[in-house]
């Protein structure tokens, strides 16, 4: 009797400590957000869908909102996956990012009043793990920007001017 209680006793401690490292590492990566796409169906005036011609996406939905003048597009691959979101209003884009198929956010910046990436960046492999770091002006590369190789670690930094030029590349 004492056996199986210690053996149940085991079989929960390893599913708990399963649990909380699934949770852990899960933590680490940025998925799509489902509740933000679920808000933009429920408040949108209108929703159409039509076939898009490239190989990476095969199908574009949009969600219209008259209220706050914004368009949604959501650019998906042939199993459907979320691809791609783009937030315009007034014909300016407000939100855009994409995603790899397993629903990994490919990257994380803000954008300017012309819809260009602007600020801090960061970008990241399909693993989760930061790809590159640093700051974008008007749609350009500016300064520091570090590289990281797919298990996270550094590699190498690239120095941009204001331009968007690469003035140099080297490792710390």
């Amino acid at each position: 009797m004492k056996k199986i209680f210690y053996l149940v006793a085991a079989i929960v401690a390893m599913y708990v400590m399963a649990c909380n490292s699934k949770k852990a590492s899960e933590s680490t990566h940025l998925l799509i957000d489902t509740k933000m796409l679920d808000s933009i169906k429920l408040h949108s005036d209108s929703m159409y869908e039509k076939p898009y011609m490239r190989s990476d996406w095969v199908t574009a939905t949009y969600f219209v909102s008259r209220k706050d003048s914004t368009i949604t597009q959501l650019m998906k691959d042939s199993f459907g996956n979320i691809r791609q979101v783009i937030i315009e209003r007034n014909k300016v884009r407000i939100y855009v990012n994409q995603y790899y198929p397993n629903g990994q956010q490919q990257y994380k910046v803000k954008l300017d009043a012309f819809g260009q990436f602007d600020g801090p960046a960061e970008e990241y492999y399909e693993n989760g793990n930061l790809k590159r770091t640093g700051t974008y002006k008007s749609g350009l590369h500016i300064g520091e920007w570090k590289n990281y190789d797919e298990s996270g670690v550094y590699t190498f930094t690239q120095i941009y001017n204001g331009d968007g030029q690469e003035t140099e590349k080297h490792k710390d």
